[in-house]
């Protein structure tokens, strides 16, 4: 029995980590302008493959196109999903990994960058609207929260490829390291990996979930197939529409908690932080080499992914949320209080370390919490039959305000400088403790029907 149950638990989350190799493209897509943007501002001609530095707009086209590329994929993907299930509409939306980064390495014009990027971008919205459903229709009550948070852990590796490796390496090699993930997706996941079992369920394929169930699970499905079967038979009692979302209490209450935590993730900047990071390292004047230091940042992120993974269903949900969001407030305001005094000529040598130091306090505490928890509650939280639908609605708001925010950054830093709009980001995240006080459930250990009560009932 002891054999047994480690070999399925095993199963479990290896299949778990298998489907979110491609949270590692994901996580590089969103990063890739970081090292990136560097070379192709560049003069030399031997490194950036456009043979000219691009200008303003283009940076801009370039940072956002793949933002813009992920509003869409989430709403196809969302669709798709529902229609097709989970595991081969990722099958599908992966393929853009595979085209984009083949296309970006033997790229010689703007072009091809500002299409490739939004077509790359499909992938990795559709990727981060599914994986956290289907992670959290493949777990168990138990465990939900560890594997959920895997996807966090998986865009932390993307972006450590981004900013420790990218600026290692010309752009064109980089792509070739990027296409290394979504190839052991192809491998591992297509033909070894189940089907939602909420999926099969939903269609009515009886006998291919409890199939799908057998094989992630320790014990005796019985009980647990059941009580599966009388939650998707009450959310399919009719069809969800837009409309439906608003329908009822714990629908509304659902769908606003996933958007506004999604919508803080933007407030507190973290798509400025890792479209630009390598070129804010550089406007801070540090001693440390920019890459180096984004490399330090970089291993940290991954670290504490790692450490939120492990404790995610010990610790809960909120108190993780409150530590996030005050801890990345206040790195902002010290990282935008740093700009405006350097751009107002003070002598910041002697503080010279406050810019890595607030970058590193920021990742630490967005990856304890606002990182990865959004994406774990709204596989907890959203019906069964509204999920493909509200994961494709909050995720396509957050993509929306995230696409607005880059492609703006950069006019805003030229206009007002560096510092403002991290003073702005940091007022506003410190807004998410209130939110999460008073319209957060704690849904640590808890099935669906009890989170799915609880939001009736508040």
């Amino acid at each position: 029995m002891i054999i047994n149950s480690f070999k399925y638990n095993y199963y479990l989350y290896w299949a778990a980590c298998s489907v979110n190799f491609l949270g590692i493209n994901t996580g590089g897509v969103w990063s890739w302008a970081s090292p990136s943007l560097p070379i192709l501002k560049s003069n030399d001609t031997s490194i950036n493959p456009v043979g000219r530095p691009i200008t303003s707009y283009e940076e801009s086209l370039i940072a956002s196109l793949a933002i813009l590329g992920s509003v869409v994929g989430t709403l196809a993907g969302g669709v798709i999903g529902e229609k097709f299930g989970r595991k081969r509409t990722l099958m599908v939306f992966s393929s853009t990994f595979l085209l984009g980064n083949v296309v970006i390495a033997n790229s010689t014009r703007v072009i091809y960058f500002f299409v490739i990027r939004f077509i790359v971008g499909l992938g990795a919205g559709c990727s981060a609207s599914l994986i956290p459903l289907y992670i959290g229709e493949l777990s168990e009550d138990s465990n939900r929260g560890a594997l959920g948070s895997m996807f966090g852990l998986m865009l932390s590796v993307g972006n450590f490829l981004s900013f420790a490796v990218g600026p290692l390496l010309d752009i064109k090699t980089f792509a070739y390291v990027l296409l290394v993930p979504v190839t052991l997706f192809f491998i591992v996941v297509v033909p070894f990996v189940p089907e939602s079992p909420y999926y099969y369920l939903s269609i009515g394929k009886t006998d291919d979930a409890k199939n799908a169930l057998k094989k992630i699970r320790i014990n005796n499905i019985e009980k647990e197939f059941i009580g599966l079967s009388q939650v998707v038979e009450e959310s399919l009692t009719k069809k969800a529409t837009l409309k439906d979302l608003f329908a009822s209490r714990a629908s509304r209450r659902g769908l606003l908690i996933v958007i506004t935590l999604l919508q803080f993730q933007q407030y507190l900047g973290i798509s400025v932080v890792l479209t630009y990071l390598q070129p804010i390292l550089e406007a801070s004047g540090n001693i440390i080499p920019a890459y180096i230091a984004s490399i330090i940042i970089a291993t940290i992120q991954v670290i504490f992914s790692c450490v939120v993974t492990a404790f995610v269903d010990k610790v809960g949900r909120k108190i993780l949320l409150y530590v996030s969001s005050i801890g990345c407030s206040a790195s902002l305001l010290a990282l935008g209080i740093y700009f405006i005094l350097q751009d107002k000529n003070y002598d910041m040598n002697s503080v010279f370390w406050v810019p890595l130091a607030s970058l590193i306090l920021y990742y630490v505490c967005f990856n304890l919490g606002i990182g990865p928890i959004p994406f774990i509650i709204s596989g907890e939280i959203l019906a069964t039959n509204y999920k493909s639908l509200s994961a494709s609605v909050s995720t396509c708001l957050f993509l929306l305000i995230s696409f607005i925010i880059t492609m703006c950054f950069p006019f805003v830093r030229d206009a007002f400088g560096m510092g403002v709009p991290f003073c702005v980001f940091s007022a506003l995240g410190s807004l998410a403790v209130v939110f999460v006080f008073f319209f957060v459930p704690e849904t640590k250990g808890k099935s669906f029907q009890e989170i799915q009560d609880e939001l009736r009932r508040k």
